[in-house]
């Protein structure tokens, strides 16, 4: 991979613009703009079918004529098997019915594909890139050690004095790690005046006429001064507070690898897929949790617009990524990807940002993803083949009067159903 400029290689806590919860009403209007478009494979399917009409009704006019001057007995029951046993819709049909009875899978396994070019952009994917927070792990990350320094200035209870102000800063934040601060603070301090959010950094606010800063070290050093010097344990997720006074804590969160996510990215690496991790947090954190579930190339420490930098590369260089991510403080990467899959508790329906949305709490739908597109793309193609062999050998036979008109309708009313009972059995299990 190219070398990528980045931005920060710091630890970082994300911090998120607001949005909506997902609600089963909006989550249900989700798959028209997938069932009113078709994707490449499909649309090439079609303009073959719309060629394939004007050249029959040619052929037919041939076949007419000559039979006309050969065998005018033979001229008009040679004409309509031509006509009847052509089969242009098998090839309008081979790519829909197909992706109709995929899309219907995926929503059924927890998948609800937003745009119509999810399938086949997946199945041609060489990287797929993952987010860590929420993504690989549960995104309920607890709080497992808080450090406070001696200069905090925090008072006798300084511990918990950091905490209800770290509480106070996020108070409107809705990213998971806010929320657990919000959990582990007792007292309910008002939430923090003229507060602004800094994406992929931290907040910014004032409490008692002081200004505060929560999130990643380098955004807290710009207020409170030089790094405090304390040593971040490993697996861990630092949060760090300050005030124009100096340093005041370190929040130390773990949150648990989702269970199915070493077997996901397996399925991925035996597909020939290269998966790739790219996370906002602690590089040393992120470190952990790709060596748990199997990831061989991950990078922590990254800015939204450093992800964003390391897309464009692999782009540039040829590849075609797949990106999972929350579908939040990710969604400028994905739309720099080639297809993007948000997990569905961070997603707001009224403007999704993702081509593909996971429903409820598990990887395991885009496993499911996977193996529909390779089964999808492959039924399609078989659907096309046959459609194709077909036609090239019953219109010519037909042309040279070896089928007769009824033996052309049968022919015909076979070739569609079979089209479309390939396509629809992927309605079934695996």
């Amino acid at each position: 991979m190219a070398v990528v400029p980045l931005h920060a290689r710091h630890g970082a806590a994300r911090t998120l613009d607001d949005v909506g919860r997902a609600v089963p009403l909006a989550a249900q209007r989700l798959p028209e703009p997938a069932a009113q478009a078709r994707p490449a494979l499909a649309l090439r399917a079609g303009r073959a079918g719309a060629w394939f009409v004007p050249a029959l009704l040619v052929l037919a006019a041939v076949v007419f004529c000559v039979w006309r001057v050969a065998d005018p007995g033979r001229a008009w029951p040679a004409t309509v098997a031509v006509l009847v046993v052509s089969c242009p819709w098998a090839l309008s049909l081979a790519a829909p019915t197909a992706l109709a009875a995929a899309q219907e899978r995926l929503l059924r396994r927890g998948a609800l594909a937003l745009a119509p070019h999810v399938l086949e952009t997946l199945e041609r994917a060489t990287h797929v890139v993952f987010d860590k927070t929420g993504t690989l792990t549960h995104g309920r990350p607890r709080l497992r050690n808080t450090l406070v320094f001696a200069d905090a200035g925090a008072g006798a209870n300084g511990t918990r004095a950091c905490l209800d102000i770290a509480a106070a800063l996020e108070a409107d934040s809705p990213h998971p790690l806010a929320q657990a601060l919000r959990a582990a603070a007792e007292a309910s301090l008002a939430p923090a005046k003229r507060s602004r959010s800094v994406a992929g950094q931290g907040i910014e606010g004032e409490i008692g006429g002081r200004r505060y800063r929560i999130g990643s070290l380098s955004f807290v050093a710009a207020l409170a001064g030089s790094h405090p010097g304390a040593g971040v344990p490993g697996g861990v997720t630092p949060v760090w507070l300050g005030s124009a006074a100096g340093w005041m804590a370190r929040f130390d969160f773990v949150d648990e690898v989702r269970r199915e996510a070493g077997d996901i990215v397996l399925g991925m690496r035996e597909r020939g897929k290269t998966v790739m991790l790219l996370s906002g947090d602690d590089d040393e954190a992120t470190q952990d949790v790709a060596m748990q579930v199997g990831i061989a190339h991950a990078l922590g420490g990254l800015l939204p617009r450093d992800k964003l930098d390391v897309v464009r590369a692999l782009r540039r260089e040829g590849a075609v990524v797949a990106l999972v991510g929350n579908g939040i403080d990710d969604a400028a990467v994905m739309k720099g990807a080639d297809v993007s899959f948000a997990m569905g508790p961070g997603v707001q329906p009224a403007r999704p940002h993702a081509d593909c949305v996971l429903l409820g709490e598990t990887l395991a739908p885009l496993g499911d993803a996977v193996d529909t597109a390779a089964a999808a793309l492959r039924a399609i193609r078989q659907n096309l083949g046959f459609a194709v062999c077909y036609n090239l050998a019953a219109v010519p036979a037909a042309a040279l009067g070896w089928i007769d008109p009824w033996m052309a309708g049968a022919g015909m009313a076979a070739s569609s159903a079979l089209v479309v009972l390939n396509g629809w059995r992927l309605r079934g299990g695996r």
